[in-house]
């Protein structure tokens, strides 16, 4: 695990333009329209703060505080649907550095838009297909707990749901790790959506399963702890806005404060996991496929003399 870290410490710091320079543009990009929406949404939030003053449980009219409520919530959350984007394009730049740096290349900010702008309908695509396979499970876990609470009884129907709780988590966690080369395997192997998540399937089969968990869980774990560490002094800042308590007076500085602490996060954070699923492909290609000897045997060899 350390030497992967430390290998995509490297190839960040080797490729400043490439990794953090894209990723402040794909972040930015995403985050501007977002947050602009998200601040004129909120602007609703006025009507919630009204109507929670005076009529906290919403018992006068309910239609009114459930629409505050619903438009006060989606505002909140437009910021990170912008952040899906740059979770599927940050790992296709990560992805190509990656791919050269093992070869001993550097990569400009340019090259690496030019050869991943094409590889972005089908990462897409890989996503689409990553997702409703999620959401399979998912669905098949929620008719299971339906047909238990159906037929069963009360004692028996609770263990049984939570086993099938913890059934359907193991399979989200599996799932997971089985598919978490497929982006990497879009753009350096210039592979379809279903070749390339059946080649992720095949690369973590086997033993090699449980290094990778290992080290993507520990990963994302770090990646939490520090994402936490950044966005915790911001969001304090959404606590001291300016004027009058109420709505108007954070109207606008929760969702701008939420954009900023995902632009950062989004910079330094996002580039780091993603190289770390780059360059776990590239090891376990290394491991089953011998693909160093392929690359050596791609260096020219000096003439002799």
């Amino acid at each position: 695990m350390s030497e992967i870290w430390s290998g995509v410490f490297a190839t960040m710091r080797g490729n400043p333009g490439a990794t953090l320079g894209l990723a402040l543009i794909t972040t930015t990009l995403a985050l501007v329209p977002a947050t602009a929406l998200a601040i004129w949404l909120a602007g609703g939030g006025a009507d919630l703060a009204e109507v929670l003053a005076t009529d906290p449980l919403g018992t006068d009219d309910p239609s009114v505080t459930s629409g505050a409520f619903a438009t006060a919530t989606l505002a909140a959350n437009i910021p990170t649907l912008g952040m899906w984007v740059v979770s599927i394009l940050l790992p296709l730049f990560v992805a190509l550095v990656i791919g050269h740096a093992i070869q001993g290349r550097k990569v400009t900010l340019g090259q690496t838009w030019e050869q991943t702008r094409g590889r972005i309908l089908a990462a897409l695509g890989t996503t689409a297909l990553v997702i409703a396979m999620m959401a399979g499970v998912m669905v098949l876990a929620l008719l299971g707990a339906v047909g238990i609470w159906t037929a069963g009884d009360g004692a028996g129907s609770v263990v049984l749901t939570v086993v099938l709780g913890l059934a359907a988590v193991a399979a989200f966690i599996y799932l997971w790790v089985k598919v978490g080369f497929a982006v990497s395997i879009v753009v350096l192997e210039s592979a379809g959506a279903r070749r390339a998540i059946s080649r992720s399937w095949r690369l973590t089969a086997g033993r090699p399963f449980w290094r990778i968990l290992g080290i993507r869980f520990l990963t994302v774990i770090v990646a939490g702890i520090a994402g936490s560490i950044v966005a915790t002094p911001i969001g304090v800042i959404a606590l001291f806005a300016p004027g009058e308590p109420g709505a108007d007076s954070v109207v606008w500085i929760v969702p701008l404060t939420q954009a900023i602490s995902m632009l950062v996060q989004g910079v330094l954070i996002t580039p780091f996991v993603s190289g770390v699923d780059s360059l776990l492909y590239v090891d376990q290609r290394i491991r089953c496929e011998g693909l160093d000897v392929q690359l050596m045997q791609q260096v020219p060899t000096p003439p002799s003399a």
